[in-house]
């Protein structure tokens, strides 16, 4: 048979024939055995692709009952077996297999380490699952043991699916005899599988039901054992009758209904009441902030604690008072168990409480409220009044002295009226009030602001400062009825009501005695007559035009409180005085040299009193707390001065002080100083000396 040479490209006809020739020769010789394209190989095993003399493996993974599988989902739970043997195929035991996974995100292993230790059969098990019911994907697991100093290694591929749980049939343990009573619980079981395996883990799973949504149950989660979830169901009290439980996950849920049983009543609490604070005003007297009713909330609650909804209430006050009422009578608990009835005040003071009530399966509670008080009614003239903590600052020669201006008010029971009345001020000179507002708001009846010495100051440096609130005119209750009454009235469109409101109707005669005020107005010369011309403010009410009488009707009106401060100045003035009991006169020359005191030195000498008084240039006291003490003395002595601070006054004229003035022992001529310093530190001394 003919032959036709093949060249390889790149090798020259000879070397292909050496090469030949070699090829022969070895195979005549029985040596070059192996894969094609090794060189030097071994032996190889059949159907394992192992060479001769190293270990075998072999990976497979199962589940839970050894059957093999290529992919895990969701919560299910596989076996990777190995089988570890030495080349012979003798089993390998206590051998370490390490395991591996080709993408950690997908799987984990258990134990966590990834190892486990080949048995006598040479037989490693770990166990693998999805490392969450969400993981998805392709992983190769892998396995590696050592034999005799040789490495074997093998793989198995699976897929790793999100597979859904699936809730099974729910039931209760024990199953409740009838109704399940209040605050008792019950277990609930839950099976959840996966890829029909008992899942190990159940995210997402919800259990609820219709009275947990109302609040009158709970249900609290507890073990998962052998893919079944417990639960603690406790009914609170549900109202319902028969609750229905769910359990969901994904898409798949199971229910179950329970009978339940309602609570009893266990306690009345009394909440709290919309007011700030415990007080109403008198009927008719409302209005300006003040309150003529309270809305009282009451709870009715279960022994433990819990609110009962659906239960009635009945009301009642501890007195019914000048009228006062209580409505509704009767009200039915919210889903809280809260319930609500309202005060209305009368027209005569008093204390009062309501009392709540009820009855739920023959069990009757009753709870009382805080007391509240029916008192506060408008302000009224005759209960306001205007002071000062200081009626005499150094403010005539200084800015920025401060007197605190005080109001306080009452209604005409004298009880303190509501809390946030504003009341105003203005004043003559200086400053009053904030930067916010001129007035301030009542707490417990009463309120302060700051009067401040700045320009402008009197020239007198008598400052006035008026309060002015709205209130009602004083009157005389007859009937004692706690209210103005009258007994022919009309209403703001002529109709004749059929009770008089006071404040609402008109009074056409037969009132009650009242006093008929004109506007207020600052008076600043001090004598009670308006005088326009003098620089006295008016300040008219629910008109643009001052009156000085009133309209003839009585009602509200801007009750009013004036005071005077003095702007001190800061350099004493000292005059001598004579005082005859509690009357002084000014020191004339016919009394003497006024700095001589007569009879303290010389023949039957003896101690001499020293009357003075006080003043600034405008004749006005010295600034509050001016001190008076002894100076420099020759011969004679000073006793206590009396007082020796100048009190808090707005007197004019100024301060009384006295002082005994004691001779030398020998009735030598001699002399005294009095020494006068104001508080911010002017010090002027007054010198006296006795007869020659």
């Amino acid at each position: 048979m003919p032959h036709n040479a093949v060249f390889s490209p790149g090798l020259p006809p000879l070397k292909l024939l050496v090469c030949a020739s070699l090829a022969l020769a070895l195979a005549a010789c029985g040596g070059g055995g192996g894969n094609p394209g090794t060189v030097g190989g071994g032996t190889t095993m059949p159907g394992t692709g192992t060479p001769a003399g190293e270990p075998r493996m072999t990976v497979t993974v199962v589940d839970g009952a050894g059957t093999s599988v290529n992919s895990l989902s969701g919560g299910q739970t596989g076996l990777v077996r190995v089988k570890l043997t030495d080349s012979t195929g003798i089993a390998a035991a206590s051998a370490i297999v390490k395991f591996t996974a080709s993408d950690t995100s997908l799987v984990e292993f258990t134990p966590a380490s990834g190892s486990a230790l080949t048995d006598a059969t040479g037989t490693a098990v770990i166990s693998v699952k999805p490392s969450s019911v969400t993981a998805a994907g392709a992983v190769a697991i892998t396995a590696e043991g050592v034999v005799a100093g040789k490495t074997a290694t093998a793989s198995v591929n699976i897929a790793v699916g999100a597979a859904p749980l699936t809730v099974g049939a729910l039931t209760l343990t024990p199953a409740p005899a009838g109704k399940l009573p209040a605050f008792s619980t019950v277990a609930i079981n839950i099976p959840v599988t996966s890829g029909g395996q008992p899942a190990t883990t159940v995210p997402g799973l919800t259990v609820t039901s219709l009275c947990v949504g109302d609040g009158t149950a709970t249900i609290v989660l507890g073990a998962l054992a052998n893919g079944v979830q417990t639960a603690t169901y406790t009914n609170n009290g549900c109202l319902r009758g028969t609750d229905r439980i769910t359990a969901s996950i994904g898409n798949s849920s199971q229910g179950i209904n329970i009978d339940v049983d309602a609570a009893n009543i266990g306690t009345m609490q009394f909440v709290g009441s919309d007011l700030q604070g415990t007080s109403i005003v008198l009927k008719g007297s409302g209005g300006l902030g003040r309150k003529e009713a309270a809305v009282l909330s009451f709870r009715v609650v279960d022994r433990n604690n819990n609110g009962l909804a659906g239960v009635d209430v009945n009301f009642r006050a501890t007195t019914y008072t000048g009228g006062l009422t209580v409505l509704p009578a009767s009200a039915t608990t919210d889903a809280t168990g809260r319930v609500t009835t309202t005060v209305s005040s009368g027209t005569i003071p008093t204390p009062v409480r309501v009392i709540a009530e009820a009855t739920r399966n023959g069990s009757t509670i009753s709870g009382l409220s805080d007391a509240l008080t029916i008192s506060t009614g408008l302000p009224i003239q005759k209960a306001m009044s205007l002071s000062a903590d200081r009626h005499n600052i150094e403010g005539g020669d200084r800015d920025g002295e401060i007197a605190k201006m005080t109001i306080r008010l009452a209604d005409q029971y004298g009880n303190p009226i509501s809390d946030n009345t504003a009341v105003n001020f203005i004043t003559e000179g200086g400053a009053i009030g904030t930067a916010a507002q001129g007035a301030c708001v009542t707490s417990d009846g009463g309120c302060t602001v700051e009067l401040r010495s700045q320009n402008f100051k009197p020239v007198n440096g008598r400052v006035t400062v008026m309060a002015f609130v709205q209130g009602v005119e004083n009157f005389t209750d007859m009937n004692g009825d706690g209210q103005y009454s009258c007994t022919n009235f009309v209403d703001a469109n002529g109709a004749v009501p059929t009770v008089y409101r006071p404040l609402v109707d008109t009074c056409l005669s037969g009132g009650e005695p009242f006093v008929d005020m004109g506007d207020p107005f600052l008076d600043t010369e001090e004598d009670g007559v308006y005088e326009a011309v003098e620089g006295d403010l008016p300040i008219p009410y629910n008109s643009t035009t001052y009156r000085a009488a009133g309209n003839g009707k009585w009602g509200i009106n801007y009750i009013r409180a004036s005071a005077v401060i003095t702007f001190s100045g800061s350099t004493p003035f000292l005059t001598r005085v004579v005082c005859s009991g509690s009357t002084c006169r000014d020191w004339t020359s016919a009394d003497g040299t006024e700095d001589v005191i007569a009879g303290v030195a010389g023949a039957a000498c003896s101690a001499r009193p020293l009357t003075f008084r006080l003043h600034d240039r405008n004749n006005n006291p010295l600034p509050e707390n001016t001190a008076v003490a002894a100076g420099d003395t020759d011969k004679l002595s000073l006793g206590e001065v009396i007082p020796a601070l100048v009190p808090s006054s707005n007197t004019i004229g100024g301060t009384i002080h006295s002082v005994t003035v004691k001779p030398d022992s020998t009735c030598a001529h001699g002399s005294i100083v009095v020494k006068v310093t104001t508080p911010k530190g002017t010090t002027k001394p007054f010198a006296f000396k006795s007869q020659i």
